[in-house]
């Protein structure tokens, strides 16, 4: 939500709530904003799923949009290797 002016981001959480569990995230390894909203939700959504061993998270998106960012965020730690340019995140 860094980029785009806050009443933007407050009106695309109020329509997107209205159909699907929606946080508001900043990926920052030192001002993550939403951190703590999104491993609640993904905490919950593993206890509606306890007769599972394990959840899968997927994370998806266009070339440089913080997927990574939010990978490192999530976890506290440079796990994922970051870049200003597309496509240097590829593991194939």
């Amino acid at each position: 939500i860094d980029l785009v002016p806050n009443w933007v981001a407050k009106r695309w959480i109020g329509e997107l709530s209205q159909i699907r569990p929606t946080i508001a995230f900043h990926a920052s390894m030192t001002h993550a904003f939403g951190k703590g909203a999104l491993i609640s939700l993904l905490r919950q959504f593993g206890k509606l799923n306890a007769d599972k061993k394990q959840i899968s998270v997927g994370v998806i998106g266009y070339p440089n949009v913080g997927k990574s960012s939010v990978i490192n965020t999530l976890i506290s730690k440079k796990s994922c290797k970051v870049a200003p340019i597309p496509g240097e995140t590829k593991i194939w």
